[in-house]
């Protein structure tokens, strides 16, 4: 039962050493930039995973996670406005605008990506 226990640990002290790396590739990336909050994380984790689809703005405000709407605006234009994302007429609605990662930020997400999945993987391919 005790080696269970100590296997258990052994990989839950793995996965917090990994996490660890990402939080760690996330500053590196983002802090200087003043994106180094977790609150651009799901905003920009969902952008990428849209690849090259834009989003209405209204639902990336949504994508924001944490902040009030407003709060959510901000950061939003913030970023456009420091070239990490872009803005972009909505052909289905010329009322609205879209809003998707630009090349700038995807090259950056990529990098804490892979920096991530290379701790992950040593977290759970070691035994």
């Amino acid at each position: 039962m005790k080696s269970t226990a100590s296997s258990l640990d052994k990989r839950r002290a793995h996965f917090l050493h990994a996490l660890r790396e990402l939080d760690d590739a996330w500053v590196a990336a983002f802090h200087k930039t003043g994106f180094g909050d977790i609150y651009f994380s799901r905003l920009f984790t969902e952008l990428w995973l849209r690849a090259a689809d834009a989003v209405a703005k209204s639902e990336a405000y949504g994508l924001v996670q944490g902040v009030s709407a407003q709060t959510a605006m901000k950061y939003i234009r913030q970023a456009i406005k420091e070239g990490y994302l872009e803005e972009l007429d909505n052909p289905g609605d010329g009322r609205s605008r879209m809003i998707r990662m630009s090349p700038l930020l995807r090259g950056q997400f990529n990098g804490v990506i892979d920096r991530a999945s290379a701790a992950f993987a040593k977290a759970f391919l070691t035994r």
